[in-house]
């Protein structure tokens, strides 16, 4: 026998009323020349994502970045009602939560990550799973966006 419980919770969802693009430039590489890439210095921010499920079904998701010679980051755990997807998705917006919440505004900002589908998720308006966290993202990019010289919009 299953029993299924309502807690009178439901989640909702606000659109925002000009979505910002996500205006991303996407690059795939295989494992070997992402890791090679990975270790080249770059102008700006650098940040690292990931989200796993483990097999007890608990999830989380880190970032972390340069700040000087030492490594910073976040790690947030989840529970145990969401699948890594969601993970992913919430590492994405928070790397982008992160930078715009910083002293300054980097020049440039490079994420990466080993989640394609969040990827794609972050660039799409439509309703459905990970929605929560492309609209975050995208609330963070408009952030980011004010505060660089000369940003066409």
């Amino acid at each position: 026998m299953i029993a299924l419980a309502y807690t009178g919770k439901t989640e909702s969802t606000v659109l925002l009323e000009e979505p910002e693009t996500l205006d991303a430039e996407l690059v795939q590489k295989e494992e070997a020349e992402a890791k090679a890439k990975a270790k080249k210095a770059r102008p700006g921010l650098t940040m690292f994502t990931d989200g796993p499920r483990t097999d007890d079904g608990a999830t989380g998701y880190a970032v972390v970045w340069k700040n000087g010679p030492s490594w910073v980051g976040i790690k947030t755990h989840m529970g145990y009602n969401q699948e890594a997807y969601d993970a992913e998705c919430a590492a994405l917006a928070r790397a982008l939560e992160s930078a715009s919440r910083g002293q300054t505004t980097p020049e440039r900002i490079t994420i990466f990550t080993d989640a394609q589908a969040a990827i794609r998720r972050m660039a799409s308006e439509e309703s459905g799973p990970g929605q929560k966290y492309a609209l975050q993202a995208r609330k963070h990019i408009a952030v980011l966006r004010k505060a660089w010289p000369g940003y066409r919009h």
